[in-house]
């Protein structure tokens, strides 16, 4: 922990990673997640949203111009577990339905209420300049805080370690 920067960077977080790009046909979306919660209300989030409530989800692209092609969006919630290991078709069932919205200024977003801890996705529908349209879908996590998790078991497994440890030097 001694080699990380304590310092909070405006609009920190996984903005700009591989991990946060979704293909839709031949166009390359960027995803940006904003969750107004927790100690970095500015961070962006992209596949693991760790908070509930409010969740601002843009798209935009660095490499392509979108001027005039729009994007129509779907919010899906898990339904089945199983649907979702096979992926099945019946593995999402629909929350929310976004109009279509053009690429006017090169972004896109939508605004949710996400309140339940689950596996979520966006179906996304890209209406290219030539009246064809492509699908994607993209999913992701909410309200599952990975890291305080992963910190809590590190934690764990450090305290156990310590106990083998004293224990070994007891019998010394």
């Amino acid at each position: 922990m001694l080699f990380f920067s304590t310092t909070v960077l405006a609009h920190q977080g996984t903005h700009g990673n591989n991990e946060c790009l979704v293909s839709v046909g031949h166009i390359e979306l960027r995803v940006s997640g904003y969750q107004f919660k927790g100690s970095n209300p500015d961070k962006h989030y992209c596949r693991n949203f760790p908070h509930l409530g409010q969740t601002i989800i843009k798209f935009d692209s660095t490499t392509t111009d979108l001027s005039g092609m729009g994007l129509e969006i779907w919010l899906l919630k898990r339904q089945s577990w199983l649907g979702l290991i096979s992926f099945s078709d019946n593995a999402f069932t629909i929350v929310k339905q976004f109009p279509i919205q053009y690429f006017s200024k090169q972004v896109v977003s939508i605004e949710s209420d996400i309140q339940t801890r689950d596996i979520y996705a966006l179906k996304l529908r890209l209406h290219g300049l030539d009246g064809k349209t492509t699908e994607q879908q993209f999913d992701f996590f909410v309200g599952v805080p990975f890291a305080l998790v992963l910190v809590s078991v590190s934690v764990l497994l450090l305290l156990f370690i310590s106990f083998i440890f004293l224990k070994q030097l007891r019998k010394v």
